[in-house]
């Protein structure tokens, strides 16, 4: 089995993302949708405990063969090996991890005799070995079957408040304000160059497909990254654009595609700033608990298309008609989730149908 099986219209699917990315269309919107396979009865997974779940590279490449093999992956959804952390590049500055069952928190680092973590030697700290050797073993265990990425984290400005403590390093945009801009230029570039040598394991030779995918499983012909910051929800629009942006778009432009993930309703404020921003492609825009309904931010979206840059639309099924009715279908991308093949099958169908009309 390999993408061609799982993508019975991979052709036309490559072609549809190259057109979404370009803010144009190839033959309808994009749609990802995925649904429980059709008389496929899923391998069984055994139970752990916290740690293995996040950290054994051999249970996480059972769990992600488990999952490609029983989901239908409909319209441009794509199978990706999935390891949902968020804080791992903060590891290997010497962050202590805690496993729960559903999530992973980490202490700041250790700090100096001036009382700020230096970023030294994370070299031969082991989560950088263990995030090779893991990146490496999942790529090559692929063959065709998944994507891999080579992001095991957030970018600097959540990964300095991971290292730094999210309190404190508030604290020192009011009283150390150039260690901030040291540091954060210094956490960008350790990162860039963990990305580099990242995407070397997971290139599509090692991995049996061609291109890469982003944590929002989108896929790209080069490289492509979600980007986010969701520290700025707690600072100025100010602080944001002259401190904590400038890394991040160092960070964009090595990388062919650029999507940003616009994390609640406490991001919006920084949102005409990464508009102006023309490394970023697309804008991924997402509710924040309590704000759902993708109808209810209409004008938001319609802004964001407006400046030119594609968007994905977190909608239930039912949502997709009105949606489609208020919004430009050029450089538009559903991402949802049917109860059935059959099912999503059919919304695909329909949106090519309703986009013809």
């Amino acid at each position: 089995m390999g993408i061609r099986d799982i993508k019975e219209d991979w052709e036309d699917v490559k072609l549809r993302y190259e057109a979404w990315w370009r803010q144009e269309i190839y033959d309808r919107p994009m749609v990802c949708v995925t649904a429980p396979r059709e008389n496929i009865q899923p391998l069984p997974i055994e139970q752990v405990g916290p740690r293995t779940q996040w950290t054994d590279i051999g249970y996480m490449i059972r769990r992600t063969l488990a999952e490609v093999q029983s989901t239908y992956y409909g319209g441009e959804a794509i199978p990706v090996f999935q390891h949902y952390w968020s804080a791992g590049h903060a590891l290997y500055f010497g962050c202590e991890p805690h496993f729960a069952a559903d999530t992973v928190w980490v202490d700041p680092a250790p700090v100096g005799g001036d009382g700020y973590p230096s970023f030294d030697g994370w070299r031969e700290n082991p989560w950088w070995d263990w995030m090779r050797g893991n990146t490496l073993a999942a790529a090559q265990t692929s063959q065709g079957r998944y994507f891999v990425m080579p992001m095991w984290g957030n970018h600097a400005g959540d990964n300095l408040a991971l290292a730094r403590g999210t309190e404190a390093l508030l604290m020192d945009l009011v009283l150390n304000l150039d260690w901030v801009k040291w540091a954060i230029k210094r956490v960008s570039d350790i990162q860039i160059e963990v990305l580099e040598e990242l995407w070397k394991l997971v290139v599509p030779e090692t991995v049996g497909i061609e291109g890469a995918v982003n944590y929002n499983c989108l896929w790209s012909p080069g490289r492509t990254h979600g980007f986010d910051c969701d520290m700025s929800c707690m600072i100025s629009p100010r602080d944001f654009t002259d401190i904590f942006l400038p890394p991040l778009i160092e960070t964009m432009r090595t990388v062919d595609h650029v999507k940003y993930h616009l994390d609640g309703p406490g991001a919006i404020k920084h949102l005409d700033a990464l508009l102006e921003v023309p490394e970023i492609n697309a804008i991924d825009w997402v509710f924040g608990a309590g704000h759902e309904g993708a109808l209810n931010w209409l004008p938001l979206y319609r802004r964001i298309q407006a400046r030119g840059k594609s968007i994905t639309v977190s909608a239930s099924p039912q949502e997709i008609e009105p949606l489609m009715r208020e919004l430009q279908p050029e450089g538009l991308c559903f991402m949802t989730a049917c109860s059935s093949e059959a099912e999503a099958r059919e919304l695909v169908d329909w949106v090519g149908k309703m986009h013809r009309r």
